[in-house]
C-alpha cells in the first residue's frame, strides 16, 4: 500500500498550471468562480487603485495533488460554496458570508462546510483563507465586520465540536470583494500538529475588547509526517502574523517596528526555540519559506516593507508577494503570511 501524496501548495505568477494542479486562486480585480476549466478556479479582488503602479497583483496560487487520484467535485447551500475532494484532502471554497448579515451568514456557510467535512470524514481542518471586504468597518456602530465574521466562524465551529486544539492555520485579511469570500483546506490525515506561538497569545485566548467571540485560529500548521513522499508537499502553513504580542498590538503608527516584530513573532515561531517545534525535532528558518505573500493598509509603507525585508530580513524580491488591502485590526500596517513546501511540483 503506498503512501498517499499531500496536495501541495505552490504560489507562482506563472498562470500556465502543470497538469496535475487541480485548483487555482487568482488575487487580481475581480471575483469569479470558474468550475467549468481545468483546473477550477477562483478569483478574489485584491487590487487597490491606489497601488496599481506600486505593486501590481496579478498572483496565481496553484494548488496540486496526485493527479490519479480518484476526485470528486461538488456544491454545497445551492451553489454558493463548492468543494473538490481529492480522497485525502478536501478543498471548500466560494461565499463565506453577506455583509448585511455577517454574524448569520457566516455562521451559516461555515456549518454548512463543517457539516460537509463531517459527513465525508475530513476532520483535520489544516488552513484557512478569509477574505472579508470593508473588514474594519462598524456598521450602525456596532462591532467591526471582522469581529462579527469572528462570532458567526467560532459558533459553528462550536456547533460542530471543534475544540481550540483543532483550530487551523488561517488568514483574516481585507479584500475589494462584494463579500466575505475563501478557501479551506482539510484532511483525512492525522499528522498536521497546529503550532501556537510562546511570545503571542493564541487568538482563541484574546480578551473580550477584541471582540464578542476570540479568532478561531493557530498560529501554524506542521505537517508531522518525517518523510514527504517524494519531497513533494506542504511541510507548513503560516497563519497571518502582525505586530502582536502577548494579545496587543505593539508599535502603533511605526511600520518600520512592526514589520520588524512581525518578523521576530515568525522567526521564533518556527525555531527550535519553540518548544512545539523543538519537541518536533522540525525547525526550520526564514530561508525555508517558498513565498510570503505581504498584506499592507498604506500605500506609502510599501517601499520601507520591501526594503526592511529584503535587507534586513533577507528575504529574496521574488519571494514577496504585496496586497494593499485592510489589516484585520485598524492599529495594524501590515502582516505576512506563507508556507514552507517540501519541493516544486515535477
Amino acid at each position: 500500500m503506498t503512501q498517499p501524496q499531500d496536495i501541495e501548495y505552490h504560489l507562482s505568477g506563472n498562470v500556465a498550471a502543470k497538469p496535475e494542479c487541480i485548483f487555482q486562486v487568482h488575487y487580481g480585480s475581480s471575483d469569479f468562480v470558474d468550475l467549468n476549466s481545468s483546473p477550477a478556479k477562483m478569483g478574489i479582488a485584491m487590487q487597490s487603485k491606489a497601488s496599481a503602479d506600486i505593486c501590481p497583483v496579478d498572483l496565481v496560487e496553484n494548488w496540486y495533488g496526485d493527479s490519479h487520484k480518484f476526485r470528486a467535485t461538488g456544491s454545497i447551500l445551492d451553489g454558493q460554496l463548492h468543494y473538490i475532494d481529492l480522497g485525502d484532502h478536501i478543498l471548500c471554497f466560494g461565499e463565506l458570508g453577506r455583509l448585511d448579515e455577517v454574524e448569520a451568514s457566516s455562521f451559516h456557510a461555515y456549518s454548512a462546510i463543517l457539516e460537509t467535512l463531517q459527513q465525508k470524514g475530513f476532520h483535520t481542518l489544516v488552513r484557512s483563507w478569509n477574505f472579508l471586504p470593508q473588514i474594519n468597518h462598524c456598521p450602525d456602530g456596532e462591532i467591526e465586520i471582522y469581529q462579527q465574521f469572528c462570532k458567526g466562524r467560532a459558533l459553528a465551529f462550536g456547533a460542530y465540536g471543534i475544540d481550540e486544539f483543532q483550530l487551523p492555520a488561517a488568514t483574516g485579511i481585507g479584500s475589494y470583494s462584494s463579500a466575505i469570500t475563501g478557501y479551506l483546506i482539510a484532511s483525512k490525515r492525522p499528522d498536521y500538529l497546529h503550532i501556537e506561538n510562546p511570545l503571542q497569545s493564541p487568538a482563541y485566548k484574546y480578551p473580550p475588547k477584541f471582540g464578542p467571540k476570540s479568532p478561531s485560529f493557530a498560529r501554524g500548521t506542521l505537517r508531522r509526517a518525517p518523510t514527504l513522499v517524494g519531497g513533494a508537499g506542504t511541510r507548513f502553513f503560516l497563519s497571518g502574523t502582525a505586530s502582536i504580542r502577548g494579545a496587543d498590538t505593539i508599535w502603533p503608527g511605526d511600520i518600520g517596528r512592526q514589520i520588524t516584530t512581525t518578523m521576530e513573532n515568525i522567526r521564533f515561531l518556527i525555531s527550535d526555540e519553540n518548544p512545539q517545534m523543538a519537541q518536533q525535532g522540525q525547525a526550520m528558518d526564514l530561508a525555508s519559506f517558498d513565498h510570503f505573500k505581504v498584506y499592507f493598509r498604506h500605500v506609502e509603507d510599501y517601499e520601507c516593507i520591501r526594503k526592511i525585508l529584503t535587507q534586513d530580513w533577507q528575504i529574496a524580491a521574488e519571494k514577496l508577494h504585496f496586497m494593499n488591502v485592510d489589516i484585520c485590526r485598524s492599529d495594524l500596517l501590515v502582516e505576512l503570511e506563507g508556507c514552507i513546501n517540501g519541493s516544486d511540483p515535477a
